[in-house]
């Protein structure tokens, strides 16, 4: 390796030495901790900074012309007010066409007229045209430069005599000179582009002077030229049209259009069109309250809050406070709600997984809100905070999901210009959803929660309508926001949910039910291999889950967790009485001390099992907590009979534990007992059932099994009598039918004895 890349890896190693030191350590009241936890709030404070830059443009209120403005609108700096567009354009065109074309004097105009006749008549006299010439022949004599000259027939025989020829010439240079005195003469072409009233004509010596449009003579063939109209006269009668109609085609202007001048000219003359419409000084009035808002003032409001913009462009000690005002408010709301969850929801405070979780979804709420900060089209309240409402519940509960709302719409209501609007109509739609998912049993309910929150968004704008006097048509518009927040809300959590799940380590109840399909394959496994711990399972699933939901625990979660409980059990189904069914014991032929590693062993291989079928981690707490660390007394008490016991370590015949950590696990333990300790029962009746209920759950308080459950006595009972209601339904007797002699009255086949006793068997 070459010295630079042995600096860098040692540079590499280093800095993972520095995380490893920085990373959570596990203990979150740890000052390493505490200082990752505080490095998330001062980035939530930054990135919610850069999204709601500080600025006094916020300060200016958005109005529209044709509405009724709610607040005076007061200039605080002066300002300029720019021209519309529109209007701007339209001016600088009109300050372009007075900008009179440029055209240039050409001295050498006669001189070059006389000569383009002269080379017009040789043409004449090279087509030896004679007074019999067909008209296709004398076609070509009547067009100069691809402009027709308009003569006739007779006329251009007429060119075809010498003597004609000679006095035309003549004529021509006589007064072609006297033509271009005092006279201005463009080509047609050029005289139709100009739309001014003057043309300005420059000197061979640079002066240039003002000309009007009319008159500018446009040559072509019978224009009226003045001199050729008076001096016409002096030509024989039969000559005098002629000359009036050939000699002005032939002229060569004495103008020439200077169109590059010309255009810097005119682009002048848009530059020097003023782009400021007005002044507003400091203090003055734009528009008053309860007045309708002209298009006018809507430009002028426009323009101050452009300008307020660009002077806030620099960098300024102003801006550094504003700044670190806007920073301590974010920071010190996030410290609540980090305060909020040390004191109440520790689970959440000391997961560091969770606490991330929770600080995307409330960072991806406020890019929510800052977009819709960002577009006047979106209205304020129209920002999802029902989406973490949501996600929230849906991934812990709807406690949890509460403070987060409450939190959050405080926290972007302080932001730009989301305000009460936001506040408001953000917390009913935040709290109704996250009531609305408080209980998930399939992915169609995002849908109800989908009502329940737009209906919520409704509620709080009718609100709103009656307070700000709004029309129907407003309150329509705004009930549709309200329907679109809440979609985007749930279609969103929805394609977050598994993400996000799998980033907390939580199990929602989506998963729950996807658990709870009986005909996923560990369960088809266990129902194969070991049918009677299968029914076993679905009865303490059955159990659990009643119990559960009478206490108020997660019911889903407790049948699920009875469905897998005793999955372990697959690996060795024979040493389980429940699916011994040919009546041999294989525990016959073990010492009571190996029967006891087989039967506590059934929980580590459930949790080996559970692992490689990928189950997650709060299904595995059932598998090794629905014992707890209780003993198993009946091969205990074997082996003291046996007198092995003393001098030795007990670890053998006692489950690995942990005992039951939450109210789910424990309520599937006493399940668990209760189901077996009901099948042995004799002529089971509700009393008995309660009386071994109670001796149960008197024994695992007295195991101290049930102390980390959360368990209190009213638990307890509404645990017995969900159990005896359960049991009695599973255990109920059923009535004996009596035998009925079914004999056939016709027909030869017909039995001569009895049907035996028809009916379902007794349970």
């Amino acid at each position: 390796m070459t010295e630079d890349g042995g600096r860098l890896a040692r540079a590499i190693e280093r800095a993972g030495e520095t995380f490893a030191r920085w990373r959570p350590s596990g203990d979150p009241t740890g000052s390493r901790d505490l200082v990752v936890r505080a490095g998330l709030v001062a980035i939530v404070a930054l990135l919610t900074l850069a999204l709601f830059p500080p600025s006094r443009v916020r300060d200016v209120p958005v109005v529209r012309s044709g509405t009724v403005a709610a607040e005076d609108v007061i200039a605080p700096v002066d300002f300029a007010v720019p021209r519309a567009q529109e209007d701007l354009e339209r001016r600088r065109e009109q300050a372009a066409l007075t900008v009179p074309p440029v055209f240039s004097v050409v001295s050498s105009a006669a001189d070059s007229a006389l000569a383009r006749f002269e080379a017009y008549l040789d043409r004449v006299a090279e087509a030896e045209v004679g007074p019999e010439a067909e008209a296709e022949r004398l076609e070509p004599l009547n067009r100069v430069d691809g402009r027709g000259l308009g003569l006739r027939t007779t006329e251009l025989r007429a060119l075809g005599d010498p003597a004609v020829r000679r006095r035309l010439l003549a004529f021509a240079g006589e007064v072609f000179p006297d033509v271009y005195v005092g006279a201005w003469l463009v080509n047609a072409e050029a005289m139709a582009n100009i739309a001014s009233a003057q043309i300005a004509v420059q000197h061979p010596g640079g002066e240039e002077i003002l000309v009007p449009r009319s008159e500018v003579i446009a040559l072509r063939p019978g224009a009226e030229i003045p001199t050729l109209e008076r001096r016409a006269p002096e030509l024989e009668p039969d000559l005098r049209r002629l000359a009036l109609q050939l000699l002005p085609g032939l002229l060569s202007p004495n103008l020439r259009p200077r169109a590059g001048l010309t255009v810097v000219r005119r682009a002048e003359a848009r530059a020097e069109v003023d782009p400021i419409e007005s002044e507003v000084l400091e203090g003055e009035l734009i528009v008053g309250a309860h007045t309708r808002v002209t298009p006018q003032q809507e430009r002028r409001v426009a323009a101050l809050r452009s300008e307020l913009e660009r002077r806030r462009s620099g960098f300024s000690p102003e801006d550094l406070r504003v700044a670190l005002g806007r920073l301590l408010l974010s920071a010190s709301i996030l410290l609540l709600f980090g305060f909020y969850l040390f004191t109440y929801r520790r689970d959440v405070f000391d997961d560091f997984r969770a606490l991330t979780v929770v600080v995307v979804v409330w960072s991806l709420i406020v890019a929510l809100g800052a977009f819709v900060d960002g577009v006047d089209a979106i209205p304020p309240f129209a920002a999802p905070i029902a989406l973490a409402s949501v996600l929230v519940a849906v991934l812990w509960d709807t406690r949890l999901s509460v403070a987060v709302t409450l939190f959050l719409v405080v926290y972007l209501a302080s932001q730009g210009d989301l305000g009460f609007p936001l506040l408001w109509v953000g917390l009913f739609g935040g709290l109704a959803g996250g009531w609305s998912v408080r209980r998930i049993r399939r992915r169609t309910d995002f849908y109800e929660s989908l009502l329940f929150i737009g209906v919520g968004h409704a509620v709080a704008l009718g609100a709103l309508a009656l307070l700000r006097l709004w029309s129907w048509t407003d309150f329509g518009v705004a009930v549709g926001w309200g329907f679109l927040s809440a979609a985007v809300a749930v279609f969103i959590a929805m394609g977050l949910m598994p993400v996000l799940e799998w980033a907390s380590g939580r199990t929602t109840d989506l998963t729950l039910l996807e658990l709870a399909d009986l005909n996923r394959p560990l369960l088809k496994r266990l129902l194969l291999e070991a049918p009677g711990t299968y029914h076993h399972s679905i009865l303490v699933g059955n159990l659990a889950e009643a119990a559960a939901e009478r206490i108020g625990a997660n019911s889903l979660m407790a049948r699920v967790g009875a469905y897998y409980h005793d999955i372990g059990k697959m690996e060795r189904p024979e040493y389980f009485v429940e699916n011994q069914r040919s009546g041999a014991n294989p525990h016959n032929a073990l010492t009571p001390r190996a029967s006891a590693r087989i039967v506590r062993r059934h929980v580590e291989d459930g949790v080996e099992l559970a692992n490689a079928a990928g189950l997650p981690e709060v299904v595995l707490d059932f598998i090794r907590e629905h014992h707890g660390t209780t003993r198993l007394d009946y091969f205990w008490r074997e082996e003291a009979e046996r007198g092995r016991i003393e001098g030795r370590p007990s670890r053998e015949f006692v489950y690995p534990g942990p005992s039951p950590r939450t109210k789910e696990t424990a309520v599937v333990m006493l399940a668990d007992s209760v189901e077996a300790a009901s099948r042995v029962l004799h002529e089971p009746t509700p009393e008995r059932f309660r009386e071994t209920i109670r001796r149960i759950v008197e024994t695992k308080l007295e195991q101290r099994q049930l102390d980390q459950a959360d368990l209190t006595f009213r638990d307890l009972a509404a645990l017995e009598d969900a159990f005896v209601s359960v049991l009695g339904g599973i255990h109920h007797h059923r009535i004996e039918y009596p035998t009925l002699a079914l004999r056939s009255e016709e027909g030869e086949d017909a039995p001569e004895g009895p049907v035996s006793r028809i009916g379902r068997p007794s349970a």
